[in-house]
């Protein structure tokens, strides 16, 4: 059983074409080394702040899920990520749309 996961970044508008390209990298790592599922992911923007991107996938499982943070191309990947983001990894809570009942983004094409 897989696990959907929404990973919540701040990525400054004119560092996001960049973290753009690193993300498909990232998804294409994570489906060729079995990490995540063939479930089609998403990415998401706050209506709020342009800046608000959320990605959204399926890891295939626990045990995968932990392999990742072990597996090498997966922390050059988050460490390319980190160089683009302002901030990542933070609750959901501090988004403006968590302040609603059904809270709406704006889908982006990668």
């Amino acid at each position: 059983m897989g696990f959907v996961v929404l990973a919540p970044y701040k990525v400054r508008k004119e560092n996001q074409k960049e973290f753009f390209e690193v993300l498909k990298a990232k998804r294409k790592y994570f489906l060729e080394n079995g990490f995540m599922t063939s479930r089609v992911p998403m990415l998401l923007k706050s209506k709020h702040d342009d800046e608000i991107l959320i990605d959204v996938f399926e890891w295939t499982s626990e045990e995968h899920i932990d392999l990742a943070h072990k597996d090498t191309g997966v922390r050059e990947l988050w460490a390319k990520m980190d160089e683009l983001w302002e901030k990542g990894g933070f609750k959901l809570s501090e988004l403006k749309e968590s302040e609603l009942s059904f809270p709406n983004f704006i889908p982006v094409d990668l």
